[in-house]
């Protein structure tokens, strides 16, 4: 075999089991053994595709620091370890060798001199020039592939599995996904129903901590309805060492069709979502809060329940801490009176569905484009499982095909 520099290379080639190609080379300043493996690697292709070179005889794994029979020695400095990802057909034309090609001497690993590396990569090209011109090529690769054919199969098999119960699943997602345009579609078709003007009229509402404790009253008056944010109410509280308004609406951070659950906010909401600031934000035992308090249902509140609730206090535009205890547990009985007196109105079904219609269309844009997201999901899914499916059965085709033995064809295309 030639190598670079007009300088050739002899080797005695003897197949061994699994497709592996024994080089046992000599060559000026260069003596020592090769051996060629296929890899056969998990999610690589069905074949294997890529080498990896051995240095030292022997089919059994090694450790790293264990040296191997007849390891390769080069202009004097012998070779330790293997080096692997050789494309066959696209051989690197600079430096390759991987990191797990070193010497080993007295238990320590040393790179490799320049002169030692060149040459050693100049061998291997050698080596992987002969191995790809094989005529049973094909053969070498099949006995490679057929010891970890059945264990890639399973694996295969799993990935299969996995992706058909995910195709599934998105199937479900997608249908619920039309169940939700269904249901929007017939929020944005339904008539508004009347809802009660703002009524100013003061209203005296008892105030308890969550132990059922009294902690007075307070005198609450509604300044909008339906407004500035569609399905809210604005109220004004005093009383009981509380200043300021309050606006009171449905749940507005949970994608649901028509709302379940209740949002109170510290002071005269304009807009439904993020605003830093709000106009008479209220004063609670003296301390101005701000931001809102949102709950997802309203099946477990009464004017002791839930206990604590958010009370934020402003440093800046864009930052603050919590309240005082004694702060936050006044505040939290001042947003569940008013949750309970909003959703005591005659009115609190027509405040709901005028919230749905005002979010009905940004929910139908969003379920639209879910559902083309889950349909997209659904197919790439559905391809993944033809895919694995299809390399399990060519896994499977490996192990009932029959196996050439090392001894035949293998050694004559060697």
């Amino acid at each position: 075999m030639p190598l670079a520099g007009g300088k050739t290379l002899t080797a005695r080639i003897t197949a061994l089991q699994h497709g592996r190609l024994r080089f046992v080379v000599r060559s000026a300043h260069i003596r020592g053994t090769f051996v060629l493996i296929p890899e056969h690697l998990r999610g690589g292709s069905v074949l294997p595709s890529r080498l990896r070179v051995q240095f030292g005889d022997g089919m059994d794994d090694c450790g790293y620091y264990e040296h191997r029979p007849d390891e390769p020695v080069i202009f004097g400095m012998p070779l330790h370890g293997w080096t692997d990802g050789i494309d066959p057909d696209h051989v690197s034309d600079g430096w390759f060798l991987g990191r797990y090609a070193a010497s080993l001497r007295a238990g320590a690993h040393r790179q490799l001199t320049t002169t030692v590396r060149r040459r050693t990569e100049d061998v291997i090209r050698a080596l992987v020039a002969h191995w790809r011109n094989l005529p049973n090529r094909h053969e070498l690769l099949l006995a490679a592939a057929r010891p970890k054919a059945d264990a890639l199969a399973v694996h295969e098999a799993e990935l299969a599995a996995q992706a058909e119960d995910e195709a599934v699943e998105l199937q479900g997602q997608r249908a619920a996904a039309r169940r939700r345009l269904n249901v929007v579609t017939g929020i944005i078709r339904r008539r508004p129903r009347p809802i009660r003007a703002a009524d100013p009229a003061p209203v005296r509402l008892p105030l308890v901590d969550y132990r059922n404790r009294t902690l007075g009253t307070i005198t609450v008056r509604e300044v909008a309805v339906n407004e500035d944010v569609a399905g809210t109410v604005v109220y004004e509280v005093h009383g009981a060492r509380v200043h300021g308004r309050f606006t009171v609406g449905r749940d507005i951070y949970r994608p649901q069709s028509l709302p379940q659950g209740v949002h109170v906010a510290y002071g005269h909401a304009r807009a439904r979502y993020f605003e830093y600031e709000r106009d008479h934000e209220p004063t609670v035992n003296g301390v101005r809060l701000d931001g809102g308090w949102d709950h997802s249902t309203t099946d477990d509140l009464t004017a002791s329940t839930p206990d604590q609730l958010p009370a934020h206090v402003r440093l800046t535009r864009t930052t603050g801490h919590s309240a005082p205890a004694a702060t936050a547990r006044r505040a939290s009985a001042v947003l569940r009176v008013l949750a309970l007196h909003y959703l005591d109105r005659p009115d609190a079904e027509p405040l709901r569905l005028a919230a749905a219609q005002d979010m009905a269309w940004k929910h139908l844009n969003d379920t639209r484009q879910k559902l083309r997201d889950l349909r997209r999901e659904q197919t790439a899914a559905e391809r993944r499982a033809r895919q694995h499916r299809a390399r399990e059965q060519q896994y499977r085709a490996l192990l009932a095909s029959a196996a050439p033995g090392p001894d035949t064809a293998l050694r004559r295309a060697a």
